[in-house]
């Protein structure tokens, strides 16, 4: 006899449940899970269902054990192809286990301890900047503070050259871009993009302008091939060479993965390092146990890459973000074939969606889940439970390849700013926008101030 069907989430009259998934996707998982368990279907429009999947064995089923039964949605790679064409982020079958082979080196830990020192120097232009602000008495808006360092600081490792400059053509392109991917894939229809409405005109001048740049820096750097390499991340893509057939990557490759770098490295750390201001913002206790450690271990210098794991509290506070606030707040898979999760049937075809952000903060999974509480990954609970109640970077073998250069580039910024500032924040709003990567709905004000202890070492300097 075969396994029932889920429970299904009450919908309304022929458009079922569709137009409160898509108003408050959010609030409405949530709302199911809560009400009826961790395997849930939904009906949408013409009898359409799809599912969500919200225990970590379900997950892991999905990512790792069945992997291969379960690809990427077309919903989501579609958007994201037409900015990102066929990068690590969408490619599937032989052409992603190719690309995989091809940019593991790039981002072993050897590699990443390269870039950190490059790192290093895109974070202290800011802070010098930063140090500017507190003096006057500015004013900042936090998420496109987090867009501007994180332009750099992906900019220099990438290219070796700062385009934060260009944060209002480049950022913006970017952001515009994304937002654009976003729109269309949360849509239950969009026209095609060659169809010229005035979005898809934006879109593609928008996606234009970065090609445009990234296209040239990639010839120019062909063109100085024989001489001494910069050793950036644009070297090391260049360099890849496949160890089975010694093929390398072309331009359009090439292209290709800086696009998912730049998104990767760009936007969602800078909406993940948003959160994490506005959080210590509103935990004074946890920014003085951060500040405590920093000041204690670097003692008022620059951090390295080196000096990461000797910061275990600023770690932890990372990592809790992104347990509250993951930059991905849902990922979403297609079944292959019939298959079986929590012993209810999951039909061929079936649309399937894992929540990190209801099981990141489900109650039976995590003591008071709504709280920001670092401590929880240091003191041995983290460890008591499974591996997939935390997956802000996915799992399995399609876990995110570029997780230790977003978690060094994170820790590294905090690690540097919040020893030398504290950031008054002048809202109370704390809504989240899903629309792509999870970041702050509303624009968070926020007052630079200079840390007394770091004024003190400046006048002993």
């Amino acid at each position: 006899m075969p396994a029932p069907l889920p429970p299904t989430m009450p919908g309304r009259p022929i458009v079922g449940s569709g137009p409160e998934a898509a108003a408050d996707p959010l609030g409405f998982y949530t709302r199911a899970q809560r009400e009826l368990g961790d395997v849930v279907r939904f009906q949408a429009i013409a009898g359409i269902s799809w599912y969500m999947v919200a225990h970590p064995e379900g997950i892991e089923h999905v990512l790792r054990s069945r992997q291969k039964n379960y690809r990427k949605a077309e919903r989501f790679t579609g958007p994201v192809s037409a900015l990102a064409g066929n990068g690590l982020v969408v490619a599937e079958g032989e052409s992603w286990l190719r690309n995989r082979r091809l940019m593991q080196p790039v981002f072993h830990r050897k590699s990443i301890a390269q870039l950190g020192r490059v790192m290093a120097n895109a974070i202290d232009a800011d802070a010098q900047r930063w140090e500017r602000l507190s003096r006057e008495g500015a004013t900042v808006e936090l998420s496109r503070e987090m867009l501007r360092t994180t332009l750099r600081i992906v900019s220099t490792t990438l290219f070796s050259s700062d385009i934060s400059s260009e944060t209002d053509r480049i950022g913006n392109a970017v952001k515009e871009a994304l937002a654009f991917v976003g729109r269309r894939t949360a849509a239950s229809f969009s026209l095609p993009l060659w169809v010229p409405t005035p979005s898809n005109r934006r879109f593609w001048g928008q996606r234009r302008s970065m090609d445009e740049m990234v296209f040239r820096i990639i010839r120019e750097r062909r063109a100085a091939a024989g001489q001494e390499q910069i050793g950036d991340l644009l070297d090391m893509l260049l360099s890849a060479q496949d160890a089975e057939t010694g093929e390398r990557m072309s331009d359009q490759q090439v292209r290709d993965e800086v696009f998912t770098l730049l998104i990767a490295g760009h936007e969602t750390t800078a909406a993940s390092l948003s959160w994490a201001w506005i959080l210590l913002g509103r935990n004074p206790a946890v920014l003085e146990a951060l500040q405590e450690e920093l000041d204690r271990v670097l003692g008022g210098r620059t951090p390295s890459f080196e000096d990461l794991p000797n910061l275990p509290y600023t770690g932890a506070v990372f990592d809790e973000v992104l347990r509250l606030y993951p930059p991905a707040w849902g990922m979403p898979r297609v079944a292959v074939e019939d298959d079986e999760i929590g012993g209810y049937r999951i039909p061929a075809g079936a649309m399937i969606l894992l929540p990190q952000w209801v099981t990141q903060r489900n109650p039976q999974l995590w003591d008071e889940p709504e709280r920001f509480d670092p401590s929880r990954w240091l003191d041995g609970r983290r460890a008591k439970q499974h591996e997939f109640a935390c997956f802000p970077f996915g799992g399995g073998a399609r876990q995110c390849i570029g997780v230790h250069f977003a978690l060094t580039e994170a820790q590294m910024v905090l690690a540097t700013l919040a020893q030398r500032f504290t950031l008054e924040l002048l809202t109370n709003d704390l809504a989240a926008d899903p629309t792509f990567a999870l970041r702050p709905r509303d624009e968070m004000p926020a007052r630079v101030q200079l840390r007394a202890s770091t004024r003190q070492s400046m006048r002993a300097g």
